[in-house]
């Protein structure tokens, strides 16, 4: 299930740590991104081509999850240069297939007030057809949780590759990418109260692949498989095998993420370390809980469990919902 992501990052990072018996291995030291009161101020950034809808009701807000730079000087990068290096860096083509650039959708001119916020984008305007069929896809009554990966793995590659294209278009200097469509579904507009220019403070891949190996064997869990995607920096994508009991493992799952993505919180805001992040546990039944996060581009994140009543994050749903009732 799709959350904000806003409430997700901070609800991990204030989380109490999960239950650690004593013959656990010695607890694996945070190595946490700076500090948001540490961060230089958000820059201007040229409106000619990096071009924002203002945020609805006037606020002035911008979520950011790493500090922001102003780039010295422009790419220059034409719009199918950026698209090319993208889907080759990405590192995963099972979802998003292709990406072609045009101008926007009629549509979404004729109502500048839905989705613009009144303001007509610039003349040379830029929209990203993203072909990612898997993303938008609905999924059958009772499908499998294998299934379920799937369609989340989609969603979640194609919200990277939606951030990614907005900043590298941005930095490119030229026309402004102003909105994302998603296999014939228009999904997104650039937004002003999202971040533009992000740098998070990734680790090298040997040092998170050693974290990881660390962190599994704090809470009981080995690589299943690890994909470090390059929308335009780090997201890893993490499956974990486990043979612990289920509910035991989802308690864990927020102490298992502040070590795996460390976050540090100052004054309501979070700093995180990566553009994304996906992470699923398996057992021998099968996949039973996951997370993801999108930090870059549009802040989007959400959760799932096997059990409509154990999820890693408070949660709701509708008591309608099957088995939700009596929770």
């Amino acid at each position: 299930m799709r959350l904000c992501l806003t409430t997700c990052v901070l609800l991990a990072a204030a989380a109490v740590a999960g239950s650690c018996a004593s013959a656990k291995p010695a607890p694996v030291p945070a190595t946490l991104p700076p500090s948001p009161a540490s961060w230089p101020a958000y820059p201007s950034f040229p409106a000619s081509s990096c071009w924002t809808r203002p945020s609805p009701g006037g606020g002035t807000g911008v979520l950011r999850a790493a500090p922001s730079y102003l780039a010295s000087t422009a790419t220059h990068a034409k719009p199918a240069e950026i698209v090319a290096q993208l889907l080759r860096r990405l590192g995963d083509p099972r979802y998003v297939h292709r990406i072609e650039v045009g101008p926007p959708p009629p549509l979404t001119l004729e109502h500048l007030k839905g989705w613009f916020t009144g303001e007509r984008p610039p003349a040379d305007a830029l929209w990203a057809y993203i072909a990612a069929p898997a993303a938008v896809a609905a999924l059958p009554p009772h499908a499998s949780a294998v299934a379920g990966r799937a369609s989340e793995l989609a969603q979640w590659e194609t919200g990277l590759v939606e951030g990614a294209l907005r900043d590298e278009f941005c930095a490119a200097g030229g026309r402004p990418l102003v909105g994302w469509s998603v296999s014939g579904r228009t999904e997104g507009v650039s937004d002003h109260g999202q971040a533009l220019g992000q740098r998070f403070p990734n680790p090298t891949v040997a040092a998170f692949r050693a974290r990881a190996a660390a962190v599994g064997r704090r809470y009981g869990f080995r690589i299943g498989s690890l994909r470090l995607l390059h929308p335009l920096q780090l997201a890893p994508l993490l499956i974990v095998k486990t043979s612990r009991d289920r509910k035991a493992f989802v308690h864990d799952v927020p102490a298992i993420m502040r070590l795996l993505d460390p976050i540090r919180s100052t004054r309501g805001r979070a700093a995180v370390t990566f553009d994304g992040f996906f992470f699923e546990a398996d057992d021998s039944r099968g996949p039973f809980v996951r997370v993801e996060n999108v930090y870059r581009g549009e802040t989007m994140g959400g959760e799932w469990s096997w059990n409509p009543c154990v999820y890693p994050y408070p949660h709701s749903e509708p008591v309608t919902v099957p088995g939700r009732r009596g929770c």
